[in-house]
């Protein structure tokens, strides 16, 4: 039987926000049911225009037995305790990426997972289904331009927020273009090699690393 689906959303920035309108106003059989973020007037702000209860503990969110699936759209660090909790509640989660900052939390994550013994996870990598995406992706499995030999991949973003680490181009940008390759070539990464940059004018330097 088809029912409503009450989602839980943690984290009512920009994207938070954005997804409260569209689970409120654009996607059929689904509501906000509780809105959490560490800013508690965002968090009300957000929960008035959506229909949501404004909650002011996490954890008791993803708890609470009127929420079916929970949504995490904050800091980024915050993610491995958020999605571990989901898990253990037994309730789906769906993460904005990252879906945690380090190899040793995501790895805590996917353990968990399999623990439970049951797929509750999905990260938030959007261009798996954008149309033009999709395009390109028939277009590959078709044959239409013959076997791809390189794919070249370019991310640009116009802003970035003041005093992020450097390690954010990749965790929350290059991120992107690790999982879209895979999925439009049908095919794992098996070695990355990373080149340092020049300084005055000199040319690039020899790989770093290479894994």
């Amino acid at each position: 039987m088809n029912r409503e689906v009450t989602v839980g959303l943690i984290g009512a920035g920009v994207m938070g926000a954005d997804h409260a309108r569209l689970l409120s106003g654009a996607v059929a059989g689904a509501r906000v049911g509780g809105i959490y973020d560490v800013d508690e007037a965002r968090a009300r702000r957000v929960a008035q225009d959506s229909g949501a209860r404004p909650l002011i503990d996490p954890l008791k969110l993803i708890a609470d037995e009127s929420i079916d699936a929970v949504l995490i759209a904050s800091s980024d660090p915050t993610h491995e305790e958020y999605v571990l909790a989901a898990i253990a509640a037994g309730k789906p989660v769906l993460c904005e990426k990252p879906l945690a900052p380090t190899v040793a939390g995501c790895q805590r994550i996917l353990d968990a997972e399999t623990a439970y013994g049951r797929r509750l996870v999905t990260v938030g990598f959007m261009r798996r289904h954008d149309p033009g995406y999709l395009e390109l992706k028939r277009a590959l499995d078709d044959g239409d331009i013959g076997a791809p030999l390189v794919l070249h991949c370019v991310h640009r973003n116009p802003t970035n927020n003041p005093g992020q680490p450097s390690s954010n181009v990749i965790t929350n940008s290059a991120v992107h273009e690790l999982d879209v390759s895979r999925w439009l070539l049908g095919e794992e990464i098996v070695e990355a090699t990373v080149h340092t940059p020049a300084r005055q004018g000199r040319r690039a330097a020899p790989p770093t690393r290479s894994c």
